[in-house]
């Protein structure tokens, strides 16, 4: 960190606040890549390809690794899932409902359990009550997500499957890695109070505003972060305000 001037008193980067524990971790990774490189006079720039750096860019080799990683990440997002800021028990839910698991009322139904007629969404949608459609397609249930987004502060269109949904969500393209913890911690934050409150409706008979489950998120987020980063260098109203500039992103 010394030689690159970025020290209190270093000629290097003048940072406008001190940098967040994360933002130290991007930091970090920033010197590494640029560690070896020297620039070299009268040499012109030029792209390279990695994944073909003979042949170079093309959509069909673009296509293959796509379609090949695909299949490793599916894959990866059942291990990916346990994250040790999270308390055991949403970990437990959450993995099994990436497998499908959960005892949704369509899933009663295919084990014989509930009567097929039985089979209908509690979000009073009138449709099945599929763990993809709970979670992502109901008209009440479904609309968290865009009160969450709308917190956040980005547009979101989810994709069909709830799998997908969590791997597209926890890691969104253009920001660093060190913000996916955040975005895996609000994902499972989420998906747990939708659980929550659907198990409400159909046990207790009751119903809560949307609003209401969306503040729940906020509030179990914090503190599942607070409780296991330290020391947190924000507090519930800045992460209430401001998740972004929290996460370091802004």
């Amino acid at each position: 960190m010394e030689r690159w001037g970025w020290v209190e008193g270093g000629n290097g980067w003048v940072w406008r606040r001190r940098l967040l524990a994360w933002e130290e971790e991007s930091m970090r990774e920033c010197i590494t890549l640029l560690d070896n490189i020297v620039l070299q006079v009268h040499i012109q720039d030029r792209w390279r390809w990695l994944l073909d750096p003979v042949h170079g860019y093309s959509v069909d080799g673009t296509y293959r690794f796509l379609t090949n990683l695909e299949v490793q990440v599916a894959n990866d997002a059942f291990i990916d899932v346990w994250h040790k800021l999270v308390p055991t028990k949403v970990l437990l839910f959450a993995w099994r409902l990436l497998q499908d698991r959960n005892p949704t009322r369509a899933n009663l139904v295919r084990r014989l359990i509930l009567q097929p007629n039985d089979n209908l969404c509690v979000g009073g949608c009138g449709l099945s009550e599929t763990t993809g459609h709970l979670f992502i397609g109901c008209e009440s249930f479904g609309s968290v997500w865009v009160l969450l987004c709308h917190w956040l502060g980005f547009s979101f269109v989810p994709p069909g499957s709830i799998k997908d949904h969590y791997i597209q969500f926890t890691h969104l393209a253009g920001l660093s890695r060190s913000t996916h913890v955040f975005f895996k911690v609000i994902w499972l934050a989420c998906v747990w109070a939708i659980w929550k409150e659907r198990n409400n409706r159909v046990f207790n008979d009751t119903v809560i505003d949307l609003l209401h489950i969306v503040e729940k998120v906020k509030l179990n987020s914090f503190l599942w972060l607070s409780s296991n980063i330290e020391p947190i260098a924000f507090g519930f109203y800045d992460w209430w305000r401001h998740p972004l500039y929290c996460m370091g992103v802004i």
